[in-house]
C-alpha cells in the first residue's frame, strides 16, 4: 500500500517535471511537443477571457479593476507613432495634396476677404485640408485595392499560362518519344539482322 502511494507520488513528480505548469497551476504544454501548445502560446490561455478591457467586468472578490482614463490612453501613445505617420501607405501623398489645397484655398480666401477675414480664411484652409486629405487618402486606398486585384488576376493568368505551356511541352515531348519509338521499330523491322525478314520458302 505504501509502495503504491510512493509509486504514484514519483509518477506525479515525473509528470510535473515533464509538463511545466503556469502560475495558476494548470499544465502548460511545451512548444516542441504538441500542436495545442503552439496554439496556446500564440493565441493565449483558452480559459482566460478574450478581448476584455480593464473595468469591463466587476470582480466582487478582488475589488473593482482600475478604469482606463484619458491620460492612460495618452501615455500609451508615443512620439514614434506620430513621427512615422508618413510611412503608412497613401499617407504622404494625401497629406501633401491636402496641405497644398488648404494653403491655396486659405490664401485665396485671405486675399479676397482682406485682413479682417484671416480667421475665416484659416477655418477654410483647415477644412479644405481635412476634406481633401481624407478624399485623397480614400482614392489612393481604392486605387491600391484595384491594383491588388489586378496583380492577383495577373498571377492567376500567369499560372494558367504556365500550366498550358507545360501541357504543350509534355504533349510535344510525348509525340517526339512516340515518333522516335515508331522510327526505332521501323528500323528494327527493316534491319538485315532481323531474322523474320528472311523467308526460305
Amino acid at each position: 500500500m505504501a509502495a503504491d502511494a510512493r509509486d504514484q507520488a514519483t509518477q506525479a513528480d515525473a509528470a510535473s517535471k515533464i509538463e511545466p505548469r503556469t502560475a495558476d497551476g494548470k499544465t502548460r504544454y511545451e512548444l516542441s511537443k504538441s500542436q495545442v501548445g503552439k496554439l496556446w502560446e500564440e493565441l493565449g490561455n483558452p480559459n482566460e477571457p478574450v478581448n476584455l478591457m480593464p473595468g469591463g467586468t466587476y470582480n466582487s472578490a478582488g475589488g473593482k479593476p482600475k478604469e482606463v482614463t484619458f491620460m492612460d490612453s495618452l501615455k500609451s501613445l508615443s512620439f514614434d507613432n506620430f513621427a512615422s505617420v508618413y510611412k503608412a501607405p497613401c499617407a504622404r501623398d494625401s497629406l501633401l495634396v491636402g496641405i497644398g489645397t488648404g494653403f491655396g484655398v486659405g490664401g485665396i480666401r485671405a486675399i479676397l476677404g482682406g485682413l479682417g477675414s484671416l480667421w475665416t480664411a484659416s477655418n477654410w484652409a483647415v477644412g479644405s485640408f481635412a476634406i481633401v486629405s481624407l478624399a485623397a487618402h480614400e482614392y489612393c486606398q481604392r486605387q491600391r485595392a484595384i491594383e491588388r486585384e489586378g496583380m492577383k488576376e495577373a498571377a492567376e493568368l500567369m499560372r494558367e499560362l504556365k500550366f498550358r505551356k507545360q501541357k504543350e511541352r509534355d504533349a510535344a515531348r510525348k509525340l517526339h518519344e512516340e515518333e522516335l519509338a515508331r522510327k526505332a521499330e521501323e528500323a528494327r523491322r527493316k534491319s538485315w539482322t532481323n531474322l523474320s525478314n528472311y523467308k526460305f520458302w
